[in-house]
């Protein structure tokens, strides 16, 4: 019997002292698997990005040797300048499926904020002291009769 009426004192304890330090705890820990979240969210951005510019060069590299090839094979001069024409109409139609790929990756969204702490109460003022009351008449100095 001692024993649980121990048990159900020290749980009712913990509860009522206990709960503000939780519950920032679970702030605490919500706020680290955001972050987490978030900078999972970043790397992945940053590595469609990087997959979408690699390929973007790629693609322009191919599209410069072709139409390289196409103006070195071309005998009239509006061969050539047909040739130039449909180079640069492949690069525009590159640079617009670009965009529209870095358009499509998903934003990371805003960084997540870190919890306040919960304040500390503040200290109650100690009572101001009351001042002694002052004697009205400094006493005479006693003496004592010779004898």
């Amino acid at each position: 019997m001692n024993k649980k009426v121990i048990a159900v004192a020290l749980l009712s304890a913990v509860t009522l002292f206990g709960s503000s330090s939780v519950a920032f705890a679970d702030a605490s820990s919500d706020y680290k698997a955001q972050k987490q979240a978030y900078k999972a969210a970043l790397d992945s951005a940053k590595a469609a990005k990087k997959a979408i510019a690699d390929k973007f060069k790629s693609d322009v590299a191919a599209s410069k040797a072709k139409t390289k090839a196409a103006v070195d094979a071309a005998t009239t001069v509006e061969a050539k300048k047909a040739a130039r024409a449909a180079g640069k109409a492949e690069i525009d139609a590159l640079v617009a499926a670009r965009t529209t790929a870095l358009a499509a990756i998903p934003s990371a969204g805003a960084a997540p904020v870190k919890p306040a702490k919960t304040p500390k109460p503040a200290k109650t003022p100690k009572p101001a002291k009351t001042p002694k009351p002052a004697s009205a008449a400094p006493s005479a100095p006693v003496t004592t009769p010779a004898p």
